[in-house]
């Protein structure tokens, strides 16, 4: 666990500024708008199975990137719970990738925040396969995927995910 106290110093520290980030430079997460989504992710659920991002395909997905221990994250978790309830049955699964290292803190805070939809997570924190497949360096940190893998969106967060969800999927 060599980042964790880093880790959770800087997130005391940018509960103010918005996001949890790792100790590098952040990603230019521009550049991943409207492209084809770049790897597959295979990551195991809490229960140990493999969850495929692509077995997803034909709805829109939210991949979103958090931690049990990163505060804005958390904080999130009733929009993204909102937004699940609206959009779910019109078509929008999220696919949420926990940087997490310990897995009972992963599932007491997957418990504590009501996240009903898959959860995933290798359990390597910020070497998790991924983050680092995404260039995920701060957190939280989402993806919005067409039925067909594509991009559409990164990193909206509280009214602007909903309401860029809701250009794709009408709620009327």
């Amino acid at each position: 666990m060599p980042f964790r106290a880093p880790v959770l110093l800087f997130c005391s520290l940018l509960l103010t500024t918005g996001g949890c980030q790792r100790a590098t430079a952040p990603a230019n997460h521009e550049t991943m708008d409207s492209a084809v989504a770049p790897t597959d992710l295979q990551l195991p659920t809490p229960e140990g199975q493999p969850l495929k991002l692509s077995s997803l395909r034909g709805k829109y997905v939210l991949v979103d990137f958090w931690a049990s221990w990163c505060g804005p994250c958390r904080a999130e978790s009733p929009n993204l719970r909102k937004i699940y309830g609206q959009f779910h049955s019109r078509g929008l699964e999220i696919y949420s990738v926990s940087l997490d290292v310990n897995r009972d803190k992963w599932l007491r805070a997957v418990a504590a925040d009501q996240l009903s939809w898959p959860q995933v997570s290798d359990l390597k924190g910020w070497e998790s396969s991924g983050a680092r497949a995404y260039g995920v360096t701060a957190l939280p940190f989402n993806l919005l995927l067409d039925p067909e893998g594509r991009i559409l969106a990164t990193d909206l967060h509280g009214r602007a995910l909903g309401q860029k969800i809701s250009e794709y999927i009408p709620l009327d």
